[in-house]
């Protein structure tokens, strides 16, 4: 969030009709701006009028006719937003005050030679009590072009009784596609920053996957209301009573978002009767069972359906898919109606029929596409959105959708970019082509996401292509499945493999079933307690190994797993990593929560390719070892939580593709010297460092909440392009630097809580 204080004497400063630019252009990616008119009209800045006529008048002496005109569009811009105005003052003041204030709500604000009397001070409150709110919560990406959305959020509001103090809970149905994630959203982003906490869990059917859907959902819940790493639980109860202690005294607004499983009806129960007066719990679901489960218990629940949109709304959302703007051209107006008409006001079709026309401008393609369309039954949704999958036009394009589909939703991108990349699939060029054909989207933390229906569309795919052909990619749930694996035909074609065990008795399966799939590539084990037998193949085409809760104390020595990419193994019972193994291809390593892992083998830094490495609180690990430093390609290494972790590598400065550095709650006492030598690092987190007495003389980005430091060295202020500056609870702080003014980018800094003279 932005907020733009405007005086008089603004645009006479280029820099900041510059940074006005700037600051707009965020606002069109979703960023607020509020502007605070500080003794000036809007009129002026609309119409370029007075000082601000005059100032850009001054200005054409020096600076090109573009850029003129884009400090005029900006002015024009920013006059027709909403915001405060402050009018007459008799004398004249720092503008420090407001700065003060403004920076304390941790708001960016640009700030110059302003007036100020008795009565600003209340108004200045007003102004942070207001923006404070909006700037510290999670605004939720919701697409550019939205319709009909305005009324379903009124019609939620009136629902939820907003203004009444009591406890009450909502339930979002509808049909798959008719958009109620998207009205359970735009609610949340409008009404979110009345309530004390708040938090929005999205696809959480699709997210729970696995082990137990409940601890899962409740250990999503404590992490998006705290906002803080700190938030793990070791089981549900642990995990009731911390939620306990956060929603007993706040009011909050809590949303779940496909929570289609029954079997949480008294979980929902349980955490609205945890819940403070004035309290709102929305859950988005397919059909009415879920709410109506609740009903039984609660006497405040509500029930809103959401409902399809109607031809206008259908035609302008079609139109801004296949034209990029509300109506169609003339000749197209009515074959898009005839589309629109067979979506039935479904926003999911209406955005894939669109995209899917997106460019195209023969007419003959138009009719051919409607008359296949026509062949279909009517309101075959999955049949319409499959025709999306069918015209991809590149083999690797559809290996890419189904491989995403099958093991890759909820995923890191970067982590299946190079796993795709490793087999040849050019991921470069597909994932944008599923992002454009709305098969696919990327959400705010870098992870694939998909609606429901495309997934389950996707999945339609992958068991028709096992009934017609050979199999490629298989899900297996019992381990009846698994004992007549090996009898199954044409095994050397299967290419992905999950075997999730969680509704089994038996937990085990047997090694002998991976000796018959040579060409296998995805492997991921749910809630598998051990593999029976002997390793005797190489898995020589592997490239990703997914099992949380692996109960090996190593990787066996048997398996070479030289095409190795991901090796994702958290939670697993290791005290060593490998004694022989050798991965040479190994790209990202996971062994987040490794409690018993007591070292990292030395051999590691032959890991030449590797780019990610989370050893996220394993807590018995003491040191890393030195061939570490050799790693030049690691751009990320997450070492937070691990408590008993005092020394880094002298050396540590030879990583020289380090970008992000999270040593957050370690034992740590001081940092090599060598970390200057990180030109490339962005982030630096020392949270929790409670040992930490004294930093370097130079050093990147630092965020430190928490940490013992005593003082920043003098030369910190000659990090001329440093932006942001966290030190929350540095109690020990007691000195900042002299020339800390110097930093003319420090944008953003929190409060310290400290004894600093």
């Amino acid at each position: 969030m932005f907020v733009v204080v405007i005086s008089e004497n603004y645009a006479r400063s280029s820099w900041c009709l510059d940074e006005l630019v700037e600051i707009l252009s965020s606002k069109r990616k979703r960023n607020q701006v509020v502007p605070v008119f500080y003794y000036v009209n809007p009129s002026d800045l609309r119409h370029h009028k007075g000082s601000f006529g005059v100032a850009l008048e001054k200005h054409k002496k020096r600076h090109s006719a573009n850029r003129i005109e884009k400090w005029k569009l900006a002015l024009a811009e920013i006059a027709d937003l909403s915001g405060y105005h402050l009018e007459d003052a008799e004398e004249w003041t720092s503008a420090l005050t407001l700065y003060v204030l403004f920076m304390y709500a941790k708001i960016y604000s640009f700030v110059f030679s302003i007036k100020m009397n008795g009565s600003e001070a209340d108004i200045i409150r007003n102004i942070v009590e207001n923006v404070l709110p909006q700037a510290s919560r999670k605004v939720l990406h919701l697409d550019t072009c939205l319709f009909g959305i305005d009324l379903a959020v009124e019609e939620i509001y009136q629902q939820l009784s907003m203004e009444s103090n009591d406890v009450r809970a909502l339930g979002i149905c509808g049909l798959g596609g008719v958009g109620k994630t998207t009205a359970a959203k735009a609610f949340y982003n409008k009404y979110s920053h009345k309530f004390d906490v708040s938090c929005f869990l999205e696809n959480v059917k699709q997210n729970s996957q696995g082990g137990s859907p409940l601890f899962h959902l409740l250990q999503q819940l404590l992490t998006e209301l705290l906002r803080a790493k700190d938030s793990k639980v070791r089981d549900v109860e642990s995990a009731l009573r911390k939620l306990r202690e956060i929603l007993s005294s706040k009011k909050a607004l809590v949303v779940l978002d496909d929570l289609d499983q029954s079997s949480y009806s008294e979980f929902l129960v349980r955490i609205c009767k945890l819940f403070s007066d004035g309290s709102r719990m929305i859950i988005t679901a397919r059909d009415l069972n879920l709410p109506n489960q609740l009903k039984v218990e609660l006497s405040k629940v509500n029930t809103y359906m959401v409902r399809h949109l109607n031809e206008i709304n259908s035609l302008e959302l079609f139109s801004y898919h296949a034209f990029k703007k509300s109506k169609p051209p003339g000749k197209y107006l009515a074959l898009s109606e005839s589309f629109v008409t067979y979506a039935g006001g479904l926003p999911l079709a209406l955005k894939m029929l669109g995209s899917s026309l997106c460019g195209r401008t023969n007419m003959s393609f138009w009719k051919a596409k409607f008359q296949k369309l026509e062949k279909m039954p009517m309101n075959d949704i999955q049949k319409i959105l499959q025709m999306s999958y069918d015209e991809l036009e590149d083999d690797t394009e559809k290996a890419i959708f189904l491989d995403i589909v099958f093991f890759f939703v909820g995923k890191n991108i970067d982590e299946a970019v190079d796993v795709f990349k490793s087999c040849d699939l050019f991921p470069e060029a597909g994932i944008p082509i599923l992002i454009e054909r709305c098969l696919l989207t990327i959400d705010r933390n870098n992870r694939f996401q998909m609606h429901n229906l495309i997934q389950d569309m996707g999945r339609n795919i992958i068991f028709e292509e096992s009934k017609h052909g050979p199999c490629r990619r298989l899900y297996l749930n019992q381990e009846e499945a698994c004992q007549a694996l090996p009898n199954l035909g044409e095994m050397d074609k299967i290419e992905g493999l999950i075997i999730d065990l969680t509704m089994s008795t038996n937990k085990y399966c047997n090694a002998e079933i991976f000796e018959r799939l040579p060409n296998l590539r995805l492997l991921k084990l749910v809630d598998v307690h051990g593999i029976k037998g002997n390793f005797k193949t190489s898995f020589r085409e592997l490239r990703c190994i997914s099992w949380h809760g692996c109960p090996w104390m190593h990787l066996p020595s048997a398996i070479h797993l030289q095409k190795l990419v991901f090796l994702d193994m958290p939670f697993s019972r290791f005290e060593t990593l490998w004694k022989i193994a050798e991965l040479p291809s190994l790209h990202h390593l996971n062994l987040d929560g490794c409690i018993h892992l007591k070292e990292l083998p030395e051999s590691i830094g032959h890991l030449t390719k590797l780019d990610h490495l989370n050893v996220n609180d394993c807590v018995t690990l003491k040191r890393l070892p030195k061939p570490i430093t050799q790693l030049a390609t690691l751009s990320f290494l997450d070492m937070s939580g691990c408590r008993n972790l005092k020394l880094l590598p002298q050396q540590l400065g030879d990583m020289k593709g380090l970008q992000r550095l999270d040593a957050s709650c370690t034992a740590i006492e001081q940092l090599p010297d060598s970390i200057a030598h990180l030109k490339k690092l962005v982030h630096l987190d020392l949270s929790g460092c409670e040992k930490l007495r004294k930093l370097p003389e130079q050093f990147g980005n630092m965020e430190a909440y928490g940490s013992g430091l005593e003082q920043l060295p003098d030369s910190f202020s000659d990090l001329l392009n440093l932006v942001s500056l966290h030190l929350f609870n540095c109690s020990q702080l007691k000195r900042l630097p002299e020339q800390l003014g110097k930093m003319q980018c420090l944008s953003s800094w929190g409060r310290c809580i400290s004894y600093i003279n």
